[in-house]
């Protein structure tokens, strides 16, 4: 019975330190991490070119850099998910002069849209 007792303190720090380990991973592999820009703004132009040429670009007022070493501007290609309702986002987004937030990624040394956010 003693032994019994001495080793159930020990199961509890392994299964405590554990969980920590488990919430440390799981923290850190957020996908918030992943982005290598965050620009806002509203946008102020949109040129569409060739699908999977940076298909879809969009400028955010004040010449925002998009994302770490990249450009002024940010892109979606056509085979994108969700490619469409991006595309109607941003063009509503520019319509009604509302602000957007774009979460991006470096491409090729150019800003990849990941994630957009839109509030008034």
């Amino acid at each position: 019975m003693i032994s019994a007792r001495l080793v159930s303190p020990n199961r509890r720090l392994h299964k405590f330190l554990g969980s920590i380990a488990l919430l440390l991973a799981a923290t850190l592999s957020s996908p918030v991490g992943a982005w290598d820009g965050l620009a806002s703004g509203k946008v102020t132009s949109i040129d569409v070119t060739g699908g999977s040429n940076y298909g879809f670009r969009v400028v955010l007022d004040g010449g925002t850099q998009m994302c770490a070493g990249g450009t002024t501007w940010a892109f979606l290609n056509e085979t994108d998910s969700n490619y469409k309702t991006y595309v109607a986002a941003l063009m509503v987004a520019k319509v009604q002069g509302t602000s957007v937030r774009l979460f991006t990624t470096t491409e090729g040394g150019f800003c990849h849209i990941g994630y957009i956010s839109i509030a008034q």
